[in-house]
């Protein structure tokens, strides 16, 4: 895992395969919008409970990300929102 969010498309080709990690980089960059776009109210959540609820809204929305994506997705939004 790297130490910051971000894009690491070289990680991406490695644990997919090149074929596959460009079938999915459009679709995945729109995930990780969709997550930034989420604005929690910070008056009734704290960083993890913003993160946490980022990452299941995501999740109810995409079938097919894993728990391993979101914990990913938490880290993103936690990280980012600092």
């Amino acid at each position: 895992m790297h130490p910051v969010p971000g894009n690491h498309w070289g990680a991406v080709v490695v644990a997919l395969g090149l074929v596959r990690a460009q079938e999915v980089e459009v679709p995945m960059l729109c995930v990780l919008a969709e997550l930034d776009a989420i604005k929690p109210d910070w008056q009734r959540h704290s960083l993890d409970r913003a993160s946490e609820a980022a990452a299941r809204a995501i999740r109810a929305r995409y079938a097919d990300v894993d728990a391993r994506a979101g914990k990913a997705l938490f880290w993103a939004y936690s990280y980012g929102h600092q």
